[in-house]
């Protein structure tokens, strides 16, 4: 992120950062919100335009835009509102590139996730997809306004060997670990495997076997995500012109907040506020909100869920009912958890934020210790998956990058003086 209030008139520019924040989101959403204690901003591009588009610094913007995984679904609403003619003429085809390489990227995709579900159901495997392709083909309005680095996909655990088989005798290889060691992985850390093919670097295909995906310990709810029941809910649908399975709507808005929540993600990118605001559109006149309340409190994830749509509330005006957020609200915030959404609600989006929730979440003392040590030191096996190491004979040296790696994140929460920046 770049410093709040950040000036460029250095470089011949009028408006600061903050006011470019300010249009990525009005152009991102169809009234947003200003993420700021100053005041709610839910002014339309035409207006953020009233001084000159030319005293913008477009180069932070589309840089901002691509960052922060929206540009193609910037360019989507552009064209939908028919206000192409506010951006200048370079920048608006570098946006017009960027979405219609993606879409043929999606395009690509689609095809190789269609002969990979085909082989899962002669082999009668459920499958359900998560994210990726199935946000793009059935909540976003275009195909193409949604990025895919993977593809993403739950099978039962139980299924995972076949899986595998299948897999390898066309041509993947798991990448980061084998079955035989990945499904012994401790409960509350890693459970996908990463797929690919030597020599295509099109896209990770990453199969999961539980939706909690974490190499710091989130045992103190994982343990009470019910698989069953989320195959048991699960809805068919078509995906990649195939027919697969879905997460029910309810599921899959807990999932996304889950997922945006994750240590490594922490709300870090605008993607991830656009997944949950599209699915709450797609599905606002079919979300059971009373039964969303009861699983989320039944997976032990209405913490989470109720920071990720306030959060999601706070940027943009959607439908998400106040006795919702408070039945889902914690009755003992923290005061880490305070400062994460005073960070959020003021557009510090920053990876790693959501640790104080995740410590909040550790209810005692020796729970939060062990919750502490095992963020720097992580189960044997966790750290090598994560590092996409099969022999762990120099393993000391990877836990001192973990540790350094941990202790950066930690460092990045505070702004460092600039007198300490200049060399004596």
């Amino acid at each position: 992120m770049y410093a709040k209030g950040c000036d460029f008139r250095v470089r011949s520019f009028a408006i600061n950062c903050e006011d470019c924040d300010r249009l990525i989101l009005s152009l991102l959403f169809d009234s947003p919100k200003c993420a700021s204690k100053s005041a709610d901003f839910r002014d339309q591009p035409v207006r953020l335009f009233a001084n000159d588009a030319a005293q913008y610094d477009w180069d932070y913007i589309v840089t901002k835009m691509r960052k922060e995984g929206v540009a193609e679904a910037i360019f989507h609403n552009l064209r939908k509102n028919h206000t192409e003619h506010l951006l200048p003429g370079a920048t608006l085809n570098i946006l017009s590139n960027q979405y219609y390489n993606n879409l043929r990227r999606n395009l690509s995709i689609t095809g190789v996730l269609k002969g990979i579900l085909t082989l899962l159901k002669q082999s009668k495997i459920p499958c359900i997809v998560l994210k990726g392709i199935a946000l793009a083909e059935h909540v976003y309005p275009a195909i193409a306004m949604r990025e895919m680095s993977d593809i993403d996909i739950l099978v039962k655990k139980m299924d995972l060997y076949t899986v595998d088989e299948l897999l390898t005798s066309h041509g993947y290889i798991a990448r980061d670990s084998s079955v035989s060691s990945a499904i012994n992985n401790p409960e509350g850390y890693l459970a996908s495997l990463e797929y690919g093919k030597e020599n295509d670097p099109l896209f990770n295909l990453h199969v999961h076997w539980h939706i909690v995906n974490s190499s710091v310990p989130a045992t103190m709810f994982t343990k009470h995500v019910d698989s069953e029941r989320i195959w048991e809910k699960a809805v068919p649908a078509r995906v990649a012109d195939a027919d697969i399975y879905m997460l029910c709507p309810e599921h899959l808005i807990i999932y996304l907040c889950e997922h945006a929540l994750r240590i490594g993600h922490s709300f870090d990118r605008l993607i991830l506020i656009t997944d949950i605001f599209y699915a709450l559109k797609a599905y606002e006149k079919i979300i059971d909100w009373d039964f969303l309340v009861q699983e989320s409190k039944r997976f032990n994830l209405d913490r989470l869920v109720y920071f990720s749509l306030s959060i999601v509330k706070s940027y943009v005006s959607v439908n998400i009912p106040e006795e919702c957020l408070r039945r889902l609200k914690p009755p003992d915030l923290s005061l880490g958890e305070l400062f994460f959404q005073r960070l959020q609600f003021n557009n510090r989006r920053i990876r790693g934020s959501s640790y104080f929730i995740y410590l909040a979440m550790n209810r005692t003392i020796t729970d939060k210790i062990t919750f502490l040590f095992r963020t720097f030191f992580p189960p044997r096996q966790i750290l090598l998956q994560r590092l996409y190491i099969r022999d762990g004979a120099t393993l000391k040296s990877h836990y001192a990058a973990r540790v350094r790696e941990v202790v950066s994140h930690i460092l990045s929460f505070f702004p460092i003086p600039e007198k300490m920046l200049k060399r004596p």
